[in-house]
């Protein structure tokens, strides 16, 4: 999980600079809600649909807050 791990790492240095614990909390919200998604995307990609008209998951997470 590289990608994770970035993304942890990003978030751990933001909160040793800010004293807060809301870039950690951040990252381990989008990767639920990416880890909850995957049942769904793997469906989707079975089924041979034409996915070139797709929406950036960072859009559609935004709607979840």
């Amino acid at each position: 999980m590289p990608a994770f791990e970035q993304d942890w790492a990003r978030a751990l240095e933001a909160s040793r600079h800010s004293y807060s614990l809301s870039p950690l909390h951040d990252v381990v919200r989008t990767w639920q809600a990416r880890l909850e998604a995957v049942p769904a995307v793997n469906e989707f990609l079975a089924s041979g649909r034409d996915d070139s008209d797709g929406v950036d998951l960072a859009d559609a997470l935004d709607g979840r807050r």
